[in-house]
């Protein structure tokens, strides 16, 4: 019995590290643990798809949509992933499969990694030197995923999955 209730356990721990959004899923990097995970109703969100830039000494992303979505967000702690690039790269290998992307940063050229975890996605433990940043976006046949990954001072490294579904009006 105490074998069967640990099986169960780990099975869904297991389901539990799926970004799921239109049918696909998106698989966590391998011992990736899931530490936050939202769902927003139907309603606007602004889609980043340029990088950071000043304007009037304010930062603001160069380029952005603002899609009427229902949203879905995964923020994940990565212990066993030593470089950025290699979770990148396993996320961004899946993401192709189901769509095209539409845009990519890598490093400093992504911008300021505070405004991107405090502004973009409202979580500051996503907050990490510049040059240790990744932001990707996908279009798909139903809507949008995005994926940044980021390395605190620390070391530890972070990724967050965002899926866009269309199709919803926004309130």
């Amino acid at each position: 019995m105490a074998h069967l209730i640990k099986a169960l356990m780990v099975f869904s721990v297991a389901l539990s590290c799926f970004a799921k959004g239109e049918g696909h899923s998106v698989g966590s990097f391998p011992g990736a643990e899931l530490i936050s995970e939202s769902m927003e109703s139907a309603k606007s969100h602004m889609l980043v798809l340029g990088a950071l830039e000043k304007v009037d000494q304010e930062l603001r992303p160069e380029n952005f949509k603002i899609l009427a979505a229902k949203k879905s967000s995964y923020t994940y702690y990565l212990p066993e992933a030593r470089q950025t690039k290699e979770v990148f790269k396993y996320y961004l290998e899946q993401l192709q499969s189901i769509g095209s992307l539409e845009f990519e940063c890598k490093g400093r050229e992504c911008g300021s990694s505070s405004y991107w975890a405090n502004k973009i996605f409202k979580s500051a433990i996503l907050y990490g030197p510049e040059q240790f940043q990744s932001y990707a976006v996908f279009r798909t046949s139903a809507g949008w995923w995005t994926v940044y990954i980021g390395q605190r001072a620390t070391r530890k490294i972070y990724a967050r999955l965002d899926h866009y579904s269309l199709g919803e009006k926004a309130d």
